[in-house]
């Protein structure tokens, strides 16, 4: 297999890279709407009257459940048609959909508009794994998916940054907006955050439809080499991958959103400066991190290491297993802050387990077999991730106060299994690669 970034047989360095550029930028602007309610915890609550766990069904399961069950149709377009228009298609859905989440007054209203977001935003990882396939050689996919991946703490920085100021700079009364009506503080942080992307979607036509590699007649494609088929010929391989980057996730979606609400609760801080500080962590320590992480796994598997990719993230669950543990037992919150560093560094995960995917699948059905992987991934993650650490708050513990300590235990139970998860898929993972790559 080609494997030089002049080979012809691939786009241009600058085109390759702008369709990075590009897709980084979109990835940026769905987290931003999707996370953008981890800072809003406390005034949503406070506005409608709800429990923390009915904040967690908003930030988690509501939005996962139509995320991954609409990611299989989605998957199967990707695979088969205009892969740029279905992007389009679901920019414009989720950002009409996260703006008119600002317009909720009731638990309901705030519950369809997520789902709206989570159906735009099925699209977008699906049609961007498959491009980037097309685009970069193997030995070189895991910077490009990680550096696209970042665009997750970028927009996760965003979110925290933008919310916390305009829910401080808004008067207590709300303001009016024309057309619209009042809208309190975390209202109008929904409802502008949500806009810029009718502005941007046009953006995915400036990017090449690519050839699709290793594309064979339809009727062998509906043979003994469907999706479904070929996931079920290689379960060590995908059920390894599958569920321990989704339990992975769990953790790092769980942290992700009750990580401002940890250091109000337990240090005291103020919205504006705990959405400051979890805003500035991602933004430097994730984006940096996750750019590290695709250039250290790349070279490692030009080296010879076939598994790269599962084994370096056995490494750095155990690196996050110790971080939350310093960081949740300390009473200081500058040792909190400093724990929590390594371990964003390393949760820029979505690059990395998307190229070890992507590298050990044929690419006639990666659409398919990615859509099935985003809902495993996000069903465990996304779905579950928030909702357990509001679980455990709620239920096991009693007390709002104890976010921290159901932030461990959620980490204590799930690295474990994750980290097993990664060492049983890793031989069967050197074994796809060989012969995809053969």
């Amino acid at each position: 297999m080609a494997d030089s970034p002049a080979d012809p047989s691939y786009p241009p360095a600058r085109i390759a890279w702008w369709t990075v550029a590009v897709l980084f930028l979109l990835y940026n602007l769905s987290f931003v709407d999707r996370q953008v309610l981890n800072v809003l915890v406390g005034p949503i609550r406070a506005s409608l009257g709800i429990s923390d766990f009915q904040v967690s069904l908003l930030q988690g399961f509501a939005f996962a459940i139509f995320y991954t069950v609409l990611g299989i149709p989605i998957g199967w377009m990707v695979d088969h048609g205009a892969r740029r228009k279905v992007v389009f298609a679901g920019i414009v859905c989720w950002s009409i959909a996260a703006a008119g989440c600002g317009l909720a007054s009731r638990f309901w209203h705030l519950l369809l508009g997520r789902i709206g977001v989570a159906a735009g935003e099925a699209t977008l990882a699906p049609a961007a794994y498959s491009l980037l396939s097309d685009i970069f050689p193997p030995s070189r996919l895991a910077l490009p998916m990680s550096v696209m991946g970042t665009g997750a703490s970028l927009g996760g920085a965003m979110a925290a940054v933008a919310a916390g100021y305009v829910v401080t700079t808004v008067p207590a009364g709300g303001i009016a907006i024309p057309l619209v009506g009042t809208l309190v503080g975390w209202q109008v942080a929904l409802f502008v955050i949500g806009l810029p992307g009718l502005l941007i979607a046009p953006l995915i036509f400036t990017v090449p439809e690519p050839v699709r590699r290793g594309r064979r007649p339809k009727a062998e494609e509906r043979g003994a080499d469907s999706a479904f088929m070929h996931l079920r010929a290689e379960p060590r391989f995908y059920a390894g991958h599958f569920i321990g980057f989704g339990l992975f996730s769990m953790c790092n979606y769980g942290t992700t959103a009750w990580l401002p609400t940890f250091f109000i609760r337990h240090h005291g801080w103020a919205l504006q400066s705990a959405a400051w500080v979890t805003g500035a962590l991602t933004l430097f320590a994730g984006v940096l991190g996750g750019i590290c992480m695709g250039m250290v796994v790349d070279r490692w598997f030009r080296a010879g290491r076939r598994d790269a990719h599962l084994i370096f993230y056995s490494c750095a669950a155990l690196l996050q297993l110790a971080a939350v543990a310093a960081g949740t037992f300390t009473d200081s919150p500058l040792l909190a802050v400093a724990a929590f560093i390594p371990y964003t560094a390393v949760a820029s995960h979505t690059g990395i387990a998307a190229a070890a995917l992507q590298i050990g699948t044929p690419p006639r059905m990666r659409g398919q077999i990615s859509a099935v992987y985003l809902l495993i991934f996000n069903l465990l993650g996304l779905g579950l991730g928030p909702s357990m650490v509001a679980v455990f708050t709620d239920f096991i513990f009693h007390d709002d106060a104890r976010v921290g300590s159901s932030l461990l235990l959620v980490h204590a139970i799930f690295i474990p299994l994750a980290i097993a998860c990664f060492l049983f898929s890793a031989p069967a993972m050197r074994r796809n690669v060989a012969v995809v790559s053969g």
